[in-house]
């Protein structure tokens, strides 16, 4: 089954890379997974106030840290066996952790056309997997119920 057939279920698509930082080696390059919702594109910039002596209209505002809250993917599934490979690498705990980049695409509904939008992750790892309840009725597929990946950090990629 390959990953156009997926994303018609499902309209979001992540792709797992190298992240060259050591601890990813024997992940294959390109892993997938396809999810049907995609929490966590968020960035906060935390403001930090400052005082000017001789400004007196008010304090002045700088931007201080960003801060990143994981990615939260929910009810998704892939077929793919480096994706596992990660998973399994993060939840041996291993040093050095296998931090891997991330692109996570939206589709539109129909799945056709290029993604709707582009996020990329930095240095992610998974910190929390949970498994959707099995059914033999509901074919050979094995779904995630969430996947949460901590990063250090995301961007928009331009269209």
């Amino acid at each position: 089954m390959g990953t156009e057939v997926l994303l018609t279920n499902y309209n979001f698509s992540v792709q797992i890379e190298l992240s060259g930082l050591g601890g990813d080696e024997g992940l294959a390059l390109g892993a997938r997974g396809a999810f049907s919702e995609v929490s966590g594109l968020e960035i906060t910039l935390e403001p930090v106030t400052f005082r000017e002596g001789g400004y007196n209209r008010g304090a002045r505002q700088l931007v201080g840290k960003t801060t990143n809250p994981p990615l939260v993917l929910k009810r998704g599934l892939s077929l793919d066996p480096a994706f596992w490979t990660w998973v399994q690498h993060c939840l041996n705990g291993t040093f050095p952790l296998p931090y891997v980049a991330g692109t996570v695409r939206v589709y539109q509904a129909s799945g056709a056309g290029a993604p709707a939008g582009v996020w990329r992750f930095e240095n992610g790892i998974v910190n929390k997997v949970k498994a959707a309840d099995l059914n033999a009725a509901a074919g050979r597929e094995v779904p995630l119920e969430e996947l949460h990946i901590v990063h250090e950090g995301l961007s928009r990629e331009p269209q």
